[in-house]
C-alpha cells in the first residue's frame, strides 16, 4: 500500500507502515546527517508500529472468549 492509499484508507497504522517503507527505500541514497535522521525516524516509526500492533493483539486476542454469567455472591 502506498502512502497515498494509506492516507485515503484512514488507518493510522497503515500510514505509519507506509511511511516506514518510504524511509527504508530512501536509506541507500543518503549519507551523513540525512542518513542519521532517517535512521532515527525509522526507529521511532518502528517503535510506534510495534506498540500499536501489540495493543491491537491485546484488544482482539489477548483474553479467553467466554460468555459472561450471572454474578453469584454466594460463590465468593
Amino acid at each position: 500500500m502506498t502512502l497515498d492509499e494509506a492516507i485515503a484508507s484512514g488507518s493510522y497504522l497503515e500510514i505509519l507502515r507506509a511511511q516506514r517503507r518510504e524511509v527504508v527505500a530512501a536509506l541507500p541514497g543518503e549519507k551523513g546527517p540525512a542518513l542519521a535522521a532517517l535512521h532515527r525516524q525509522l526507529s521511532l516509526l518502528s517503535k510506534e508500529i510495534a506498540a500499536l500492533e501489540l495493543k491491537d493483539a491485546e484488544d482482539t486476542g489477548g483474553g479467553a472468549d467466554v460468555d459472561d454469567e450471572e454474578f453469584d455472591a454466594a460463590a465468593i
